[in-house]
């Protein structure tokens, strides 16, 4: 792989982020949903993430080889710490293609979600993360996030 560089997003990149909202949708989640819900509720989350509305502060970044293919891409925003209502960052969306996992792609990301936050002044930089997902929940606190609070669902 060339070197890593991380850009901010243009509106060219769009095309790009929505075209890993299926890989975010098979992640593992609840098992009561089906496949075809967690597409919708992916899309869905996407376009309310992404309209202009929500942008107020928000950034998204792309990571990019030098030889102009796209990895992935971050994507910040500002938000409230639950408990002390303090603003805080929040990131709503990490994905990579396939063959950029492993490669550190995810953790260059993040190192800018982070950098991110610490230039707004945010003493939290927060995230959900599916309980099913083990493989983000371990990459996740690998990086120094902790549990706060867990929802739990019973389906009936």
């Amino acid at each position: 792989m060339s070197a890593l560089e991380i850009k901010p997003a243009a509106p060219a990149d769009m095309a790009f982020v929505k075209s890993l909202s299926p890989r975010l949708a098979h992640v593992p989640g609840p098992a009561w949903h089906t496949i075809e819900a967690m597409e919708g509720f992916q899309d869905r989350y996407m376009s309310s993430t992404f309209a202009p509305a929500s942008l107020d502060g928000a950034q998204t970044l792309i990571a990019w080889t030098t030889d102009g293919r796209r990895l992935g891409y971050v994507h910040m925003r500002p938000g409230k710490d639950g408990v002390s209502d303090e603003p805080c960052g929040y990131v709503s969306l990490l994905a990579l293609t396939e063959d950029a996992e492993g490669l550190g792609v995810a953790r260059r990301l993040m190192a800018e979600a982070e950098a991110w936050a610490r230039g707004r002044g945010y003493r939290f930089l927060s995230l959900d993360v599916y309980a099913d997902n083990k493989r983000a929940v371990d990459f996740y606190t690998s990086g120094g996030f902790r549990p706060e609070t867990l929802r739990l669902v019973k389906p009936l």
